[in-house]
């Protein structure tokens, strides 16, 4: 399915442009499970919430200058034995701010030169 012609500029009137990325797939995938029309507009709307939100992560991680990209995927925790793995990835989740519960975390800092 090719995006009717006149969708084109309506999304990007609205900013949503990023539909017409997923607009194919997602059309597929709703004539193949049967989905209702707001299940299909649902659809659209989540993944266009979620490109947004990799926009502006991206977009903070350029504005912060790191001088290197480190993700918890690349933590080498063999390096420290005693770390307890399960906490530090209970703790990326971040959940402990929706439960508004205090976090301190102490250690040796290393220089990333």
């Amino acid at each position: 399915m090719t995006a009717l012609p006149e969708l084109i500029p309506l999304l990007k009137h609205l900013r949503l442009s990023g539909i017409l990325d997923s607009l194919e797939a997602r059309n597929r995938e709703a004539l193949d499970r049967h989905l209702a029309y707001t299940d299909f507009l649902g659809l659209l709307i989540q993944d266009e919430v979620a490109r947004r939100e990799r926009k502006k992560l991206a977009q903070r991680l350029r504005r912060a200058h790191f001088r290197s990209h480190k993700t918890l995927e690349c933590f080498d925790f063999d390096r420290l034995p005693t770390l307890n793995r399960a906490l530090v990835h209970d703790l990326a989740t971040g959940r402990f701010l929706a439960e508004k519960v205090a976090v301190l975390i102490v250690g040796p800092c290393e220089d990333a030169t």
